[in-house]
């Protein structure tokens, strides 16, 4: 009897062995209304403001509507979804003439971002 060479992998391997990618990855808990809200007024640009923004409210939890206004770092928009400077600028002017946000500008120093949308958009189902 002749036998026939046949390799068989002692590992398994299967789709969760592989490594994630990251430009597949999105927010779970988006209100479609307010990240539509976002991206008629702003575009792109916009919509990636708003997961900042609420990744942000994620970290500090509720209280973030009311008291702490936070900065949106240029590094992290061009590393992650490459926008400039520029261009993060003129979303948040779109943004708070529509009244989506709130701005506090000084001179020298980093734009202070705040949402200003109603808390019936921001909860979980």
């Amino acid at each position: 009897m002749n036998k026939i060479p046949i390799k068989i992998t002692a590992t398994k391997t299967n789709k969760r062995d592989k490594k994630s990618d990251p430009s597949k990855w999105y927010v779970h808990k988006t209100k479609i209304l307010l990240a539509a809200m976002f991206y008629k007024t702003a575009g792109g640009v916009g919509r990636e403001i708003l997961e900042y923004l609420l990744f942000m409210r994620s970290v500090q939890g509720k209280r973030f509507i009311s008291h702490a206004p936070v900065t949106i770092p240029n590094e992290w928009m061009w590393k992650y979804f490459a926008i400039t400077k520029q261009r993060k600028a003129d979303a948040l002017m779109k943004l708070e003439a529509a009244g989506l946000i709130i701005c506090t500008k000084e001179v020298g120093k980093s734009t202070l971002v705040k949402l200003n949308v109603s808390e019936e958009l921001l909860l979980d189902d």
